[in-house]
């Protein structure tokens, strides 16, 4: 449902005459391939109007994600034998290691934290099958010896493996763990960890500016792109890379409920190659360098709900690795569901930068923000050569960015570019957007309104803007290397007036030509793994939203060549492309249908497309298919 404060906002907006979408209804006749278009009262997906179209994939998603659940059993940390003081002087991180390691050892339960604060000298490392539960009134408080989180751990720093100081929370290779309850943890790192940024030390300023990165960071930057092997990529003490609070590496079945996050070294929550994951009622208040609340990096099927971020850098990242190790590997995050959070600080919402496994299927709605420096931030660059595809955004509020000394150059209300921290570049992997939504808008002030900054040769396509509302802006907006035959604007402002903007360079603004007619909003179904060995036909079911026109289909499968995507580079230096499947190896047996089945022949990564035109304008959504042996 639309938040209260959305529903103030958006009710004046709706009476000044804001046209609502028909929801159109499908009937399929799957006897007859070429029928034309007939509405029905019966609707392909579903019943519920709020998630039709591209929207109708949300509730597939969740439908697929589910909290972990944990026998009846607990331990106690202050019971013996384990006897843990809570004075918050005497480690107690054994007694409680001990405690999570046996619950998981009886088969799984809940690892109970009274009431109470414990300091916790080192990392804890969570096991199969555990909830760790702090109570109201709990504390852990994580010591700032730096020593104690050695030896070295497998984790990861900006998007690339690297051996460094663990995590202070660490979960590798883990099932069914969740960290729930009323209780904080805290990480005491404001006067710890947080100063090994340059800069981090500096007084009078609310939040810590960017800086310059480390000679470590760079070389560590280097080793990647150089392929260095993972057993290489151990860095010396003095590198100071700092720790994430709490990292999920490779794990499944994750529940983050109800707990207050506060004071974190580095990222505070990363999930990296996980799946099925849930977070919700939970508080993050830490507002260091490089805070991130919540980074997905190539994970999969995620619910975030009723979150307060407080942070200091991006509330929600969603990345996919970084550069060549990235591309290498190509695993994207994907099928990500964001409802009825409040962005309290410091950038809403980022895709990227480091996405070089793509980012796809990304739903956002119904939240409000404020205090921030930035509200949506997409970002690229031809380093990482990403793809970021299917993204919808709708039904959010922003107040009025933060003017502060540190927010100097980046308070930005919507900005997307391709050229993101391009000191350095020096590849040729192009970053892409397209298919992207936003609707239903509106936001206060800001430094710049709207920046959309594409690549030559790769432009930023099929964009979307339909009642969006921006508050005034101190300079102009700017459109540059954007398809404008697949830019959308209906219904948007700013300051009150039609949108205008620099486009393509150009010293005088332009009004921005206002749409009558947008493109169909698609959703072609899921993506599935099969084997052919067990099957070799499945099937996918569309929905569409449209403006109440007769609407025709067509399914495609992109040609193997066509939408290229960088893996790289060889030993010579040449450009190396993912080799994606035959497109003749595969056959639609309804192509004209919102529904069809898809027959394949050979293995391979396909890439199918359903096209929705309502006659003038068309729609799409793509659907990834692997077909193994």
């Amino acid at each position: 449902m639309k938040t209260k404060q959305f529903n103030k906002f958006t009710n004046k907006k709706l009476k000044q005459g804001k046209g609502i979408s028909c929801i159109v209804y499908l009937f399929v006749v799957f006897s007859c391939n070429n029928l034309p278009f007939i509405e029905h009262e019966d609707s392909t997906i579903g019943s519920n109007p709020e998630y039709r179209g591209s929207w109708a994939q949300v509730p597939v998603i969740l439908s697929r994600i589910q909290a972990p659940s944990f026998p009846d059993r607990v331990i106690s940390i202050t019971d013996a034998p384990y006897n843990a003081i809570a004075d918050g002087a005497t480690d107690a991180r054994e007694a409680i290691q001990n405690a999570i390691i046996d619950i998981s050892r009886f088969g799984g339960g809940m690892v109970n934290i009274p009431m109470g604060k414990y300091l916790i000298d080192g990392p804890l490392r969570l096991e199969n099958n555990v909830n760790f539960h702090l109570e109201e009134g709990a504390e852990l408080l994580f010591s700032t010896n730096y020593e104690s989180y050695l030896p070295q751990v497998l984790t990861r720093y900006e998007g690339a493996d690297v051996y460094n100081f663990s995590p202070l929370i660490y979960v590798y290779q883990k099932r069914n763990v969740a960290i729930t309850g009323k209780g904080t943890l805290n990480g005491q790192a404001k006067d710890s960890w947080a100063t090994w940024v340059k800069k981090a030390s500096e007084v009078g300023l609310t939040r810590v500016p960017g800086s310059s990165k480390g000679n470590w960071e760079q070389e560590f930057r280097d080793m990647n792109n150089s392929d260095v092997p993972l057993f290489n990529r151990k860095l010396d003490r003095s590198g100071n890379l700092r720790p994430h609070f709490i990292q999920f590496y490779d794990s499944e079945n994750i529940l983050l409920e109800g707990v207050n996050i506060i004071d974190s070294p580095f990222w505070v929550n990363h999930f990296y190659m996980c799946k099925n994951i849930t977070v919700r009622n939970i508080v993050l208040k830490s507002l260091n360098k490089n805070n991130d609340g919540i980074d997905i990096e190539s994970s999969q099927d995620m619910h975030i709900y009723n979150v307060d971020f407080a942070t200091g850098d991006d509330c929600i990242s969603i990345k996919s690795s970084r550069d060549l190790e990235g591309l290498q590997k190509m695993i994207p995050s994907k099928n990500i569901v964001i409802q009825n959070v409040r962005f309290l600080a410091d950038d809403a919402i980022a895709l990227g930068s480091e996405a070089s496994g793509g980012v796809r299927n990304v739903f956002v709605e119904n939240s409000e923000g404020s205090n921030l420096r930035k509200g949506f931030y997409f970002k690229g660059n031809n380093n990482r050569g990403n793809h970021f595809e299917h993204i919808r955004i709708r039904n959010l509020t922003l107040g009025d960015l933060v003017d502060l000394p540190e927010n100097a150059r980046k308070l930005g209300m919507i900005d997307v570019t391709t050229n993101y921290d391009s000191i350095g570049v020096k590849y040729n992997r192009p970053s892409e957007f397209k298919d992207i939504r936003l609707e239903n808008i509106i936001t206060g002030t800001s430094i710049f309104p709207l920046k959309l900054e594409g690549s030559v040769g790769v432009l930023i396509k099929d964009f979307v803007l339909d009642g969006v509302h921006l508050g005034a802006g101190e300079q102009p907006n700017v459109i540059t290397n954007v398809d404008l035959r697949t830019l959308f604007v209906h219904n948007v402002t700013v300051d009150n007036k039609p949108l205008s903007a620099l486009v393509e360079g150009s010293k005088e603004e332009k009004i921005i030509q206002q749409n009558n007619n947008i493109p169909p909003d698609v959703y072609a179904g899921e993506e599935q793994v099969i084997s052919l060995s067990q099957k070799n036909v499945i099937t996918l079911i569309g929905d569409v939203v449209d403006k109440g026109h007769i609407l025709s289909f067509k399914w495609e499968a992109i040609p193997a060549d066509a939408e290229i995507v960088s893996m790289g580079e060889d030993s010579k230096g040449n450009e190396v492309h993912y080799s994606f499947a035959d497109e003749k190896s595969m056959q639609f047996t309804q192509p004209n249908s919102l529904v069809t089945q898809v027959k394949f022949t050979q293995p391979g990564m396909y890439r199918l497309r359903l096209n929705v035109s309502d006659g003038k304008l068309t729609g799409y959504h793509t659907v990834f298919i692997e077909v193994r042996k």
